[in-house]
C-alpha cells in the first residue's frame, strides 16, 4: 500500500520503517526541515536500537521516503496516519494542537473525488477521532473518509520488534471498508484473535487503560518494596512468590525508582483528566502518579540515613539519565529530579550516561559533571546512584570499582545489581526493597 506517515517522532518514524520493511510504499511528512534532511541521508533524530540500520536499508531500496510537503503526499495515499505529538498540557491534559492542525491540513488537501482511511495513531482523548473527522469535513464538507483509531503499543528500546511481533492490532473503525483495509495493511503483523476489532472511542480508551494499568503495577510493586524495607521482607522474593500466580505474572513488577519517559506519566494524567472533566474523581490513578513521584526521592532518603542528612560537599556519582535502558529519552527521567535534589542539598554531582548526555544536559544544573565514561564519573565519589539499569553498568566490576572511590556507597535504585558482590567488595548496599 500506499502510506503517508504525519509526523517522524518516535512512533511516526518507528511505524514508518516498519511498514516500509513489510514492503509498503510510505512517505514520512515532518515540519522540521533539517530533521527531514538527515532522514533523507539515513540519519535518524532519535536513537532505538537497530532503526537506523533498518531505515538505510529501505532508503535504498525505494521504500521509504522524507518530505515537508504535506499536500502533496495525501494526494496519492492509501492510508494517511497521524503520528504527530500529544505533549501534556499545564492541566494534565493531552495538548491536541498538533492534531487538529494536521486534521485541518488534511481537509484542505484531499479531493472529494477520492476515498481516504485516516488514521490517528497519536496517543489521544477518547472522543479525538471524532474531533478529527470534524476538521476534515469542516475544511472539506463532501470528503469521502474514514477516521479509525489504531493506537500502538510499542517500548522504547524493543520499538522494531514489539512492532513487528504485536501482542495484538487493535483497530477501532465505523466504517467496513476501512475496516477491511486495515486488516489487509496489519495482516503480516497479526490476524485473527490477535485483532481486536472496536468502535473508535474503546480504542482510544484501551491505549489509556493499558498504559494506566502498566504504571498501576509499577507503583504497587515500589509501595510493597518500601513497606518491605521496613518490615524486613526482601522484594526479590516476594515478587518471585506472587509473580508465579497467574492472575499477577511477574511482568512489571520490577521495583525501583518508578516509571518516567513519554507514555506513562503522561497518560496516566490525560486518563485523571478527561475524569475529572466528567466529574468523576479516579483516585486510584491519583495515588499511582503521587506514589511515582515520591519514589525518585527514595535514594536521597537512603542517602540522608547513610550520612546523617549531611549530603553537603558530597560527591555522589549518578549512573544513568535516560528514563531507561536502549534509549536517549530523558523526558520525566526520574534521573533529572534525583540530581536537582542532591544539587539543592549541596552535593557535587558527577554523572554518565552511554548515549543520553547530550539530552540530559539542558535539563540539568550547569554545576552537574557530566562524563564520558562510568569509571570518570566514579572518581573520588562518597556514593554511586544506579538510576538506569544499562547492561555496562551490571558489569562493572565492585572490587576494581572500589580503589578509585572516596567512599563505598551504592544506592542501587534499580535492583540491577549483585548486592552479594558489593557487599563483599566493602560497598554500604541499599537497593529498593531489599532490607
Amino acid at each position: 500500500m500506499k502510506l503517508t506517515i504525519i509526523g517522524t517522532g518516535y512512533v511516526g518514524l518507528v511505524s514508518g520503517v516498519c511498514f516500509a520493511e513489510l514492503g509498503n510504499t510510505v512517505v514520512c511528512v515532518d515540519k522540521v526541515s533539517s530533521k527531514v534532511k538527515e532522514l533523507q541521508k539515513g540519519v535518524s533524530p532519535i536513537y532505538e536500537p537497530g532503526l537506523e540500520e533498518l531505515l538505510q536499508k529501505n532508503i535504498n531500496k525505494g521504500n521509504i521516503s522524507f518530505t515537508t510537503d504535506l499536500r502533496q503526499e495525501v494526494l496519492d495515499s492509501d492510508v494517511i496516519l497521524i503520528a504527530v505529538g500529544t505533549p501534556q498540557a499545564a492541566d494534565g491534559s493531552a495538548d491536541l494542537s498538533y492534531v487538529r492542525q494536521v486534521a485541518k491540513e488534511i481537509g484542505e488537501s484531499i479531493p472529494s473525488s477520492s476515498r481516504y482511511v485516516i488514521v490517528n495513531k497519536s496517543t489521544v482523548p477518547v472522543g479525538t477521532t471524532q474531533t478529527v473527522r470534524n476538521i476534515i469535513l469542516d475544511e472539506r464538507p463532501d470528503a469521502n473518509i474514514a477516521v479509525c483509531s489504531v493506537p500502538e503499543f510499542l517500548r522504547e528500546g524493543s520499538a522494531i520488534y514489539d512492532t513487528m511481533n504485536p501482542d495484538r492490532i487493535v483497530i477501532g473503525s465505523s466504517s467496513d471498508w476501512a475496516t477491511e483495509l486495515l486488516i489487509k495493511l496489519h495482516s503480516p503483523l497479526a490476524s485473527g484473535e490477535k485483532v481486536v476489532l472496536t468502535d473508535e472511542p474503546s480504542a482510544e480508551m484501551i491505549k489509556y487503560a493499558a498504559n494506566s494499568f502498566l504504571a498501576t503495577k509499577i507503583s504497587f510493586i515500589n509501595e510493597i518494596a518500601n513497606i518491605s524495607d521496613y518490615l524486613g521482607a526482601n522484594i526479590d522474593d516476594v515478587v518471585r512468590g506472587i509473580g508465579s500466580d497467574r492472575r499477577i505474572s511477574p511482568h512489571f513488577l520490577n521495583a525501583g525508582l518508578g516509571y518516567g519517559g513519554s507514555c506513562f506519566p503522561k497518560d496516566v494524567r490525560a486518563l485523571m483528566n478527561m475524569a475529572n472533566n466528567k466529574e468523576y474523581d479516579p483516585a486510584m490513578l491519583q495515588v499511582v502518579d503521587e506514589v511515582n513521584n515520591r519514589q525518585r526521592q527514595r535514594p536521597i532518603e537512603q542517602l540522608d540515613v547513610h550520612f546523617k542528612s549531611s549530603l553537603n560537599g558530597k560527591t555522589i556519582a549518578i549512573l544513568g539519565l535516560a528514563f531507561k535502558p536502549n534509549t536517549n529519552d530523558m523526558r520525566d527521567a526520574p534521573s533529572i529530579d534525583i540530581i536537582h535534589e542532591l544539587n539543592k542539598r549541596g552535593a557535587i554531582v558527577r554523572a554518565h550516561d552511554p548515549i543520553a548526555i547530550h539530552a540530559a544536559e539542558p535539563l540539568l544544573p550547569r554545576s552537574v559533571a557530566l562524563l564520558n565514561t562510568a569509571e570518570d564519573a566514579l572518581k573520588e565519589a562518597d556514593a554511586i546512584i544506579l538510576v538506569t539499569e544499562w547492561n555496562e553498568y551490571k558489569q562493572l566490576d565492585p572490587k576494581e570499582i572500589s580503589k578509585h572511590m572516596h567512599q563505598l556507597v551504592m544506592v542501587d535504585g534499580r535492583n540491577a545489581l549483585d548486592d552479594v558482590a558489593y557487599k563483599q567488595a566493602g560497598f554500604d548496599y541499599y537497593g529498593i526493597g531489599r532490607s
